[in-house]
Parts: structure tokens; sequence; C-alpha cells
């Protein structure tokens, strides 16, 4: 892991109750819902990233 990247928190048992709850006990719908907000989140995520940054172009640093 890189240095910059922040310690995540653990998932505790409680929040994995939370989502099958959430998914009526069906865990296969619960995986689906996940599955599903993280596209989201990552469709989002690709919209709000400059892609020359993505690519690794950075207008600001000068070659050396």
């Amino acid at each position: 892991m890189e240095q910059d990247e922040p310690v995540l928190p653990p998932i505790t048992e409680g929040e994995i109750d939370a989502v099958l709850q959430e998914a009526n006990g069906d865990s296969r719908e619960a995986i689906r819902m996940l599955l599903h907000d993280l596209a989201v989140l990552a469709r989002d995520a690709d919209r709000l990233v400059s892609h020359g940054y993505v690519r690794g172009q950075h207008p600001w640093r000068r070659a050396s």
C-alpha cells in the first residue's frame, strides 16, 4: 500500500448484517446492491477525475 493512501476502517459484522437485512436476507441481492453502488461510485469518480491526470499527463510538471 502506498503511503498516501488512507487506512480504511475494518468492516464490522454489524455493517454486514445491515446490508443483508436491507436485502431481506438474500445474499445474492445484497451482492447485486453492493455491485450496483460500486458501479455508480466508479462512474461518478470517472466523471470527476481529469482524464489527463488519470493518463499520467501532468501539465503543471515540467520535464526534467
